[in-house]
């Protein structure tokens, strides 16, 4: 079910194989803190704070959550107490993550930067999310890998792919490093679980899969959207279950762009979509990594019903980009 979500501007002991087979001991938690603190900043808009980041390589390359940029020209930089203040410009965006890859300006020496992990943590797993939250500095917060695989969440008006963390990401985060409990950086914070403003307690970040290429190509990548939310069926009140058929399935369109590339092709908000390219989705998961295979341009075939399961109908729609 799609509820209703605000961006949240936006390690315990653990232990590891090591190198020979043996097991040792992961670092202590101010460890972490001791490595993840000189490769942090802060994000600054026009002189005013828009979240956090971090620097990733080298050569000066910051990650944060594209949604902290504004739409139109402004003037960006990055902070640190250990770094100082400076300009940074946006070399790449991933929108079908809620990431930008931004540059600080050349240096003689090497940016303290943060280490790509190899994988990401497993379900249970402690992790940190290090930012400045409600305008405070350099704050580590901890938190539980919450789910085994990335999935879809709905912010923003598109789905983004995320992973799921069991934490509290405040206000001012957005953007900060979600570490493993090496402080490797796995994860980029976006959003969060939020009903009627309210924090569930389960913090979204971008995956490390799209991290990684967005680092090594180093250009905008573009995903591919029907500007439409869906919801499952069973997350549905028992009002409007009732009248549909018995074992009818599909997805419900939800939070539709009234001006977007679906509702100009027909569907309309609380349809049943019972079809895409001849097949049947029940789950959103799958229906979004159908979509996420396709590229903008390309035209899917939809059949929907009614919120009732009448009144079927066949549209064709074509996919745009995130924007």
């Amino acid at each position: 079910m799609i509820f209703s979500l605000r961006i949240f501007f936006g390690i315990a002991p653990v232990l590891a194989l090591g190198a020979i087979g043996c097991v040792s001991p992961a670092p202590s938690a101010e460890t972490v803190y001791a490595r993840v603190q000189p490769a942090a900043v802060e994000i600054l808009v026009n002189g005013r704070m828009a979240g956090s980041g971090s620097v990733v390589d080298a050569d000066g390359r910051v990650l944060i959550a594209a949604h902290m940029l504004p739409g139109g020209e402004a003037r960006l930089e990055a902070h640190s107490p250990s770094l100082g203040r400076h300009p940074v410009k946006v070399i790449a965006r991933g929108l079908g993550h809620d990431l930008a890859l931004l540059q600080l300006p050349e240096r003689e020496t090497a940016w303290p930067h943060l280490t790509l992990a190899e994988r990401i943590p497993r379900p249970g797993e402690p992790v940190y999310l290090f930012g400045a939250p409600v305008f405070r500095h350099e704050v580590m917060i901890s938190g539980t890998m919450a789910r085994a695989k990335p999935t879809f969440e709905f912010y923003n008006a598109a789905f983004r792919e995320i992973v799921h963390l069991s934490a509290i990401s405040p206000i001012g985060t957005s953007g900060g490093p979600w570490v493993n409990a090496r402080g490797e950086i796995f994860g980029v914070q976006s959003a969060a679980m939020t009903i009627k403003g309210g924090h569930q307690g389960v913090a979204y970040a971008a995956p490390l899969s799209a991290i990684r290429e967005l680092i090594n190509r180093r250009e905008t990548i573009q995903a591919a959207t029907l500007q439409a939310g869906f919801e499952e069926l069973w997350g549905q009140q028992p009002g409007f279950l009732n009248k549909l058929p018995k074992d009818f399935r599909g997805v419900v369109v939800r939070q539709l762009n009234g001006n977007g590339t679906a509702a100009k092709a027909g569907l309309k908000e609380w349809d049943i979509v019972v079809s895409v390219n001849g097949k049947t989705y029940e789950r959103t998961e799958k229906l979004l990594r159908f979509i996420r295979s396709k590229k903008p341009g390309d035209t899917l075939q939809l059949k929907a019903t009614d919120r009732e399961g009448k009144n079927l109908r066949e549209l064709s729609v074509k996919l745009v980009p995130i924007s």
